[in-house]
Parts: C-alpha cells; structure tokens; sequence
C-alpha cells in the first residue's frame, strides 16, 4: 500500500509558502519606501522650520542690542525708558523663537546641533545677566541727573549766593570784610567746579579725593560767612543771612549732586555695554552662526 505524501512536501505547499514570502517582501519594501519617501518630504521643511527660527532669534538679538544701546545713550529718563522697553520686547522675541528652535532640534535631532544649542544655552544665560544689568542701570540715569541738578538749581544757588555776598560790598566796606567775601565766594565757585570731574569719574578713589576737596572749601566759606556776620555792620545783617541760606542751598544740591554721582549707573551701563555685553554678544553670534550651518549642511544633505 502506498503511503500518502505530507501536504507539507507537495508543491503548492511550497508554492503557497513562496506567494505569502512575496507579499511579505512587497509590504516590506513599501513601508521602506514609505518612510524614504515621508523623511524625503519632512526633513527639508524641519530644517527650513529651524533656519527660520534662528534666523528670526538673530534678527531679534539685533534689535535688542540696538534699543539697549539707544537706552544707554538717551539723553532723558524718558527716552531711556523708552528704548530699554524695546530692547526687552526683542529679547523676549528672541526667546520665543530659541524655545521653537529647541523643540525643533528635540523633536528632529542631530548631534552638533544639540551640541550646539547647549553652548548656545550657556552664553545666553550671561547674555540675559548682562542684559538687565545694562538696562537696570540705564534707565536710572543718575550721571545725567546729577549733571542736570549741578548745572541748573545748584547753579541757580551759587548765582544767588555771589548776588548776596555783592550786596555786602561797598565802598565803605572794610578790608579784612572784602577778603572774607572773596574767599567765600573762590571757596564755593571751587565747590561748583568740582561737580564736574566728579560726576564723570569711574573711580571710588578718584571721588574721594574730590570730596575731600569739596569738603575744604565747603569749611573755608562757612568759617567765612561767620566771621562776615561778626564784622559787618547791623544794617547788612539780613543780606548776610540771605547769602547764608543761598550757600545753604547750593550745598544741599551740591549733597544730592554727589549722592546720584556715586551711583554711577550711566557710566556702569555704559562700560557695560561696551566691553562684556558687547563681547558675550559676539560669542553668542558666532555659536549661533554656527549652528546656522550645521543646519544648512544637514538640509543640503537630505534633499541631495
């Protein structure tokens, strides 16, 4: 009797096996060409998606950098503030698009741009510290206010002050009396002269020594002005005590003067700005343009 052959060594067995491998190649090969064709298609507009976030990061930089130039040179408070409002509405623009840029670099990522991006991260975090620095002092504008005040209520004192001691002068006027006023008057004028050099000094030091100035001629025209009231006769008394409150004043402006001085804010935003705010910006400008063609080399490569 003969026996009869498994199904599993006949041919349409093997036939079949050959038909079910076929399709199973065929899906394959079509999900393969699938995904080619999809990263085909998505790589280029992810790539021009993060070219244009960092192209609208740098442009953003630029524009913050100019306005907080524009605050630090403002001439008013106004201004100032103006221009440091503009600076921050662009920094906060270049924030956005670095966070759309971040996203984009963790969602389709290569490695030098992830390596990138966190050097990246790093200088924009001192850049963000020198930022506000820069605009915190700006906008108080001391230096300016300082020099304002000295130049106008404080010399509107001094004049006053040189107009009462005149009154005391006459041609009766003893000798030792016109010394007294002359002194009074040099010792003051040398305070007011002071005002200057010391709202424009960098230096604590530098200040100090013009304090001390200040404060030597502030002693010469008070012990002046008692002696005047000591030696004058009744009838000038009240034109004494009129120079006495003008001299008053101009020291209390003369106070305030060197109060804003030492503050120093416009010439600290200034230096600023100029010297590590410039130079943490072009480390930041260059990993950034290195990045750009990280990104560029990539989009050439998948659309070759």
């Amino acid at each position: 009797m003969q026996r009869e052959t498994p199904f599993w060594r006949t041919s349409p067995f093997w036939l079949l096996m050959a038909i079910l491998a076929l399709v199973a190649a065929l899906i394959y090969l079509g999900n393969r060409y699938r995904d080619v064709t999809v990263g085909m298609e998505i790589v280029p507009k992810v790539m021009s998606r993060k070219a244009a976030a960092l192209s609208a990061m740098k442009m953003s930089i630029v524009k913050s950098v100019e306005a907080e130039k524009s605050a630090v040179m403002a001439n008013t408070d106004e201004d100032s503030i103006r221009f440091a409002e503009e600076s921050r509405r662009a920094f906060e623009a270049a924030e956005k698009s670095l966070r759309e840029l971040a996203e984009l670099i963790a969602t389709y990522p290569s490695v030098p741009e992830k390596e990138l991006l966190q050097e990246f991260d790093s200088c924009w975090s001192e850049f963000r510290k020198a930022d506000q620095q820069v605009l915190e002092f700006a906008v108080q504008n001391t230096n300016l206010k300082a020099a304002r005040l000295s130049f106008g209520a404080a010399s509107t004192a001094m004049n006053e002050f040189g107009h009462a001691l005149s009154g005391l002068l006459s041609d009766s006027t003893s000798g030792p009396v016109c010394r007294l006023v002359y002194d009074a008057q040099t010792a003051a004028l040398g305070i007011h002269l002071l005002h200057a050099p010391h709202i424009a000094s960098p230096d604590d030091q530098e200040m100090d020594d013009i304090e001390k100035l200040i404060r030597q001629n502030d002693a010469v025209v008070r012990k002046a002005l008692v002696d005047i009231r000591r030696m004058i006769v009744p009838a000038n008394r009240k034109v004494a005590r009129q120079a006495e409150a003008a001299y008053d004043a101009f020291m209390e402006f003369t106070d305030r003067v060197l109060e804003w001085s030492r503050q120093n804010t416009n010439i600290k935003s200034f230096e600023l700005s100029l010297n590590r705010k410039r130079k943490i910006t072009a480390q930041c400008e260059e990993i950034l343009t290195k990045l750009q063609e990280a990104i560029q080399s990539r989009a050439f490569k998948a659309t070759r």
